[in-house]
């Protein structure tokens, strides 16, 4: 009597139960690296320059998606919010100039590269 093969095994339940345990172990890798990375890779509190209020969308074909910490109304997002201004929309406040940061300086590239949808700042809070 033959052994089975890999390919057969792999089809059947006890392929299945291996390749769903080395998922989840893959993925609770992750969720481990991320919670213990994800602290040292923002920017310390009090390090950047709060932008002026303002509001963040996606600007679709089918018209404009809020995204980001929504300041307006939640000013305990402060922290937040300005982290999600200079690692997704841009490293620039205006009177101000460029603010460094440890995000990209000049936004998400696939928001600000004129296919599909584009991240745009609305001022103010209104």
């Amino acid at each position: 009597m033959t052994s089975p093969s890999l390919a057969s095994e792999l089809n059947g339940t006890r392929g299945r139960a291996t390749i769903a345990a080395l998922l989840a172990a893959l993925a609770a890798a992750l969720l481990a690296i991320l919670t213990l990375a994800g602290p040292t890779l923002a920017d310390p509190p009090g390090d950047l320059i709060s932008p002026p209020n303002h509001r963040h969308f996606v600007q679709t074909s089918e018209g404009l998606v809020p995204v980001g910490p929504q300041i307006c109304g939640n000013p305990q997002l402060q922290q937040a919010f300005n982290e999600f201004h200079y690692n997704v929309h841009h490293s620039v406040v205006p009177g101000v100039g460029t603010v460094t940061s440890l995000g990209p300086q000049n936004g998400a590239p696939g928001l600000h590269n004129g296919v599909g949808g584009e991240i745009i700042a609305i001022p103010g809070c209104g």
